[in-house]
């Protein structure tokens, strides 16, 4: 019996389009397979033991970054357990990949931080952005150990009708969906209060150009402002949705992640998580809305709280004493 005999296939929202999940994803899922007894649940709590123990290795990876109240911050996080635990999403292994390029940056490991970015790509696309990050620190050397990764995990995989297919899915999250994304929404909005017009289908690929024109514009800062690795990977990463139409909750989880792992943590995005929380009520028919302008507008809020306060407690209090340096 093939998958797209059963009722779960059925039940898929774009049964048309291509799966745009990357070989390790795919390898992980490909496990859960294996253990299909007749029953998908058996395959499914599978697949949830398998990301709660990428979970568990990501947290004792992540106590090598950082301390321990950063690291009960991100380990007790309700969004954090709903989607590892409770939902079994693949941001649990993205989230212990990047905590292990972090870990191999600040070690001068460079091999292994690119086969640890790379594998973070193999798992979602957007982490092979980072790659650039990892050449200015280490040279070609940090390219060829997750080069031979990529085409040693693709090669099975690849077929050049797909390419078609796949770029056509990838459009999907441009131009189709969208889901708790703040910033799109009050564009959105502006501009058909502004025209009457919907112009979803404009500021979906129109964002996405934003985000592809960013990246030089990212990579230059790093070099020019010596960022650490995790703040490099956090900004790159956390602009991607700034610019997204589709935010779901677990995909927050990686920011989650990187915002606990220096010496402070991204409020902002510890935020946006727990509100984002709230966005399942959709699905029941309960208040979706709150929850998103609660979520990004508070985040905002806090960013800016963060980024002028100290500022502001030099005018208000007179102190001008040095700011504690932001290097980590």
């Amino acid at each position: 019996m093939s998958y797209q005999d059963t009722s779960l296939y059925e039940s898929l929202n774009s049964q048309e389009y291509y799966s745009i999940y990357p070989p390790l994803s795919q390898l992980f899922f490909a496990l859960g397979g294996l253990a299909y007894d007749g029953h998908w649940a058996t395959s499914y709590y599978v697949l949830k033991t398998l990301f709660v123990g990428v979970e568990c290795i990501g947290v004792v990876v992540l106590t090598r970054l950082t301390s321990t109240r950063n690291v009960l911050l991100y380990a007790w996080n309700p969004l954090v357990l709903i989607e590892t635990a409770g939902q079994g999403h693949t941001e649990a292994l993205l989230a212990l990949l990047l905590l292990t390029a972090v870990w191999a940056v600040r070690r001068r490991y460079g091999a292994c931080a690119s086969l640890a970015i790379a594998g973070a790509g193999l798992v979602k696309i957007y982490p092979f952005a980072l790659g650039p990050f990892l050449l200015r620190r280490f040279g070609w050397r940090a390219v060829w150990p997750g080069a031979l990764l990529v085409a040693g995990l693709s090669l099975p995989y690849a077929a050049p009708y797909a390419v078609p297919h796949i770029k056509a899915s990838v459009d999907l999250f441009a131009k189709l969906f969208e889901f708790n994304a703040g910033p799109y929404y009050a564009v959105k909005h502006v501009l058909w209060v502004w025209t009457g017009a919907d112009w979803s289908k404009t500021i979906g690929p129109l964002f996405r150009g934003l985000f592809l024109a960013s990246l030089p514009v990212l990579y230059g800062l790093d070099a020019w402002y010596k960022w650490s690795f995790r703040r490099a990977c956090l900004v790159l990463i956390g602009t991607l949705f700034v610019l997204s139409t589709t935010v779901h909750p677990w995909y927050l989880v990686p920011v989650i992640a990187l915002g606990v792992a220096g010496p402070r943590p991204s409020w902002p995005w510890l935020w946006l998580g727990l509100c984002s929380i709230g966005t399942y009520l959709f699905y029941v028919d309960g208040p979706y809305w709150v929850w998103i302008w609660t979520g990004w507008g508070g985040a905002t809020v806090i960013a800016l709280f963060r980024l002028y306060a100290p500022g502001l407690r030099r005018h208000v209090l007179g102190d001008y004493r040095a700011e504690p340096s932001a290097a980590e």
